[in-house]
């Protein structure tokens, strides 16, 4: 009979065309979930209830986001921001050690429009220019991008973060600190960057960082 060779070859016709669509979709769901997501760290309030999409909904958490960071990515869509805390006047060999963790770092990202470093000059009693962070290459100086007064503000924001980063690593300078922030402006990670060992870690949050962002949409909520 002619109906059967036509059911047989439908049927044919049917696994050829549908199978790659159910391991594509088998893939997906599994692929979201292979990646476990980074801490957010700072102060948190959890608000009773918050309203999304015209309903409410019960236990919002509220994380603390640097306003100087999301202010000057405004024009990025889905960055992820490394910023490394120097000392521009500091030991000679220290500079060498953190420029060589940061060149990795760019090596790695180097073909990634998401990722940009940094870094942040600290404190040290004198005002410190841009030029102060060429010394610093290949990272850009945030004294290119920040006022003097967005700078200060900055650093007051990000004395907050003490008691998480002192609770990682005890007894050492601030100087030392490596910070990976996401698009919301949440600090995600503490790093010390004159550590090979650290920046690995620190190159594979920010892989998992970007799986992020590949599986949750970019919703803003309200900024602690």
């Amino acid at each position: 009979m002619v109906y059967p060779a036509l059911m047989r070859q439908y049927g044919l016709l049917f696994v050829m065309l549908g199978l790659p669509v159910v391991i594509y979709l088998l893939y997906v769901n599994t692929a979201e979930n292979r990646y476990q997501s980074l801490p957010i760290f700072g102060p948190r309030k959890v608000l009773p209830t918050a309203v999304a999409d015209g309903k409410t909904h019960p236990d919002d958490t509220l994380f603390y986001e640097l306003p100087g960071v999301t202010s000057w990515s405004a024009g990025s869509i889905n960055p992820v921001h490394i910023v490394h805390l120097v000392r521009y006047d500091g030991a000679a060999q220290r500079k060498r050690l953190r420029t060589a963790q940061a060149s990795r770092v760019q090596d790695v990202f180097k073909k990634n429009p998401l990722v940009h470093q940094y870094c942040l000059g600290i404190h040290s009693g004198v005002e410190v220019g841009p030029r102060d962070g060429a010394l610093w290459s290949p990272l850009m100086p945030l004294e290119q991008v920040l006022d003097s007064a967005a700078k200060a503000q900055l650093w007051q924001d990000l004395r907050v973060f003490t008691p998480d980063w002192q609770q990682i690593f005890r007894q050492i300078p601030q100087e030392d600190l490596t910070l990976l922030v996401d698009r919301r402006g949440r600090v995600r990670g503490f790093y010390r960057g004159v550590l090979k060992d650290q920046t690995d870690r620190l190159m594979e949050d920010t892989r998992t960082l970007i799986a992020e962002y590949a599986n949750t949409p970019n919703r803003r909520r309200r900024r602690l």
